[in-house]
């Protein structure tokens, strides 16, 4: 099982994930987008976006919400494809993504289902830093994080949400920086 303790210590090291999935629940929907942004030093590095081809039809909701449709995904390449590269990318780094209990949930049963090496990365949660480092907002959506600091990603995409959580986990790393 990948490790969830919800790393307590900021790192410069790390990469950045998010998931688009046909669903909440990973033991039947699908991932259809990862993305990954790699940081050394706390500057951007490299960059992953994958599309995914389901094997299924994208619900209409989640293509409202994210604009990946089948059309989108026909010719994108299947998880088998995708996850070896998305675990080659990440290397031993850190993960950090917004919800990660969500994300890792999909990432651990699609590695089980391909039969992979599981990863055993630290992870750290955006939703766990912006409760304790970021008290004027009425709730810790990403989507809500982001306007409240008026950045201008896209939401629902997965690199632009990376963005968005690179851009909150700096702010709760400065925010815990000064005031230690």
């Amino acid at each position: 099982m990948i490790s969830l303790n919800r790393e307590k210590n900021f790192v410069d090291d790390y990469v950045v994930f998010d998931l688009e999935t046909t669903g909440f629940d990973p033991k039947i929907s699908k991932i259809i987008e990862i993305g990954a942004l790699k940081y050394r030093n706390n500057e951007l590095v490299e960059e992953l976006s994958i599309l995914i081809n389901p094997g299924c039809r994208i619900p209409d909701i989640i293509t409202a919400i994210t604009g990946i449709d089948d059309e989108l995904v026909k010719d994108a390449v299947s998880i088998a494809d995708a996850l070896p590269q998305f675990i080659l990318f990440i290397e031993d780094l850190p993960l950090v993504a917004h919800n990660s209990r969500f994300d890792l949930s999909f990432i651990e049963e699609n590695i089980l289902e391909l039969g992979l090496p599981m990863i055993q990365n630290k992870n750290i949660d955006t939703v766990y830093l912006s409760r304790k480092y970021i008290k004027d907002v009425y709730n810790h959506k990403l989507e809500t994080l982001k306007d409240h600091f008026g950045l201008t990603y896209s939401s629902h995409r997965s690199v632009e949400d990376c963005l968005t959580t690179n851009y909150v986990y700096q702010y709760c790393k400065n925010k815990a920086t000064v005031n230690s």
